[in-house]
């Protein structure tokens, strides 16, 4: 059946896409904007989708990456959320184990019942689920791809099939290399830099696909996407994606990890995330509607700088007005300043007191700094 469907899908695709990417790139602004937002309700039923992403291994029934991304399509915007595979969660039929055996226990399915729950019930809207070889495929199929490959690795598995030899710097790699690069994990960052690696070659390939000289690759690239990725997306709505992220500026794509710690049960080791963290993660990011657009002013007084990307990423991510941030010095409590409809809602999406001010402000204290040491 899927056969059949891509017959006909290859021989429309690049028509399709092309003529409706051209369309977006020649409207600006508000009419723009209206445009992406209808393609959006008659292909979603919706403007805000939360999309699983997966890497399984099908021998091992594991996945290797795990990343929740919050696509705002009436913004054109696209934050992806990391989860290390070795998050230690209560895995259905399982009892606790690490997440990436989720998938042993039923599938993409399963994955995304563990991944909603940990993030305080999120809705998944749609699932893709890709093995390392139908990666490497693709990449492949767009000619590989330019990556600056963040440390010299070598590592051979004889039994996984599984050998990487990459030296550092900005390389041309192959589809295996690519696939090789972001299995990695021989290195003191272990799962957290393999997260960041995932994180970095996502965003090169959407970057990659959005080139104009791409554009005629797409039915190859389609035929390759309905052939080797497991989704619960249509043709329709694989299509309008690829139709209106096409061009998208670097700055509408964020990315981070949800706030986690290393550590051990047993021998096994493991990585904790900050429950509190990743229900207000759940909470702010991954909610259908807009928020209040006053402007606000976010201080990270935590004394944690990584918290910057992760905060930010998220109010910007659910469409909250963030023009800027600061870190501030660090403060034992977290408060809200403002008499505005956003810092009223900010108020009490994070559980903090909230005192008059003429401009909104969210101030995050020590007492809502992650664990993640």
């Amino acid at each position: 059946m899927f056969a059949k469907q891509w017959v006909r899908v290859a021989a429309i695709a690049t028509a399709a896409v092309v003529s409706v990417a051209a369309g977006y790139v020649a409207l600006r602004g508000p009419i723009r904007q209206q445009v992406v937002a209808q393609t959006a309700r008659r292909s979603f039923g919706q403007l805000k989708l939360n999309l699983l992403i997966l890497g399984y291994q099908a021998d091992e029934m594991t996945t290797d990456t795990i990343i929740l991304a919050h696509l705002d399509v009436s913004r054109r915007t696209a934050t992806l959320v990391s989860i290390p595979r070795d998050t230690w969660v209560r895995v259905p039929g399982e009892g606790y184990a690490k997440i990436n055996s989720a998938y042993a226990f039923g599938g993409a399915h399963a994955t995304a019942r563990v991944t909603s729950k940990l993030l305080g019930g999120v809705p998944i809207d749609a699932i893709v689920a890709l093995q390392p070889e139908g990666a490497a495929a693709i990449v492949e199929a767009m000619g590989g791809l330019d990556v600056n490959v963040d440390e010299t690795m070598n590592y051979d598995d004889d039994s996984g099939d599984l050998h990487i030899h990459l030296q550092r710097g900005e390389q041309h790699l192959t589809g295996d290399q690519v696939a090789g690069y972001v299995r990695f994990r021989e290195d003191p960052a272990s799962d957290f830099g393999r997260v960041k690696r995932q994180q970095q070659v996502l965003k090169l390939l959407i970057d990659q696909v959005s080139e104009p000289q791409n554009w005629a690759k797409l039915p190859q690239i389609l035929r390759l996407a309905r052939k080797r990725v497991n989704t619960t997306m249509s043709d329709r709505q694989l299509v309008s994606l690829l139709a209106i992220y096409r061009n998208v500026p670097d700055e509408n794509i964020r990315s981070f990890t949800l706030p986690s710690k290393a550590g051990w049960i047993g021998d096994a080791s493991v990585v904790f995330a900050d429950p509190r963290w990743a229900k207000l993660i759940g909470a702010v990011l991954f909610g259908r509607s807009d928020p209040p657009q006053d402007e606000v002013l976010v201080a990270n007084a935590t004394g944690n700088a990584m918290l910057d990307g992760t905060i930010v990423g998220a109010l910007r991510g659910a469409g909250w007005n963030v023009p800027t941030f600061v870190d501030a010095k660090p403060k034992r409590r977290s408060v809200v300043v403002g008499t505005s409809p956003a810092a009223i809602a900010l108020a009490k999406a994070f559980a903090t007191t909230i005192r008059p001010g003429s401009k909104t402000a969210l101030v995050l204290g020590a007492d809502l700094a992650p664990d993640t040491e």
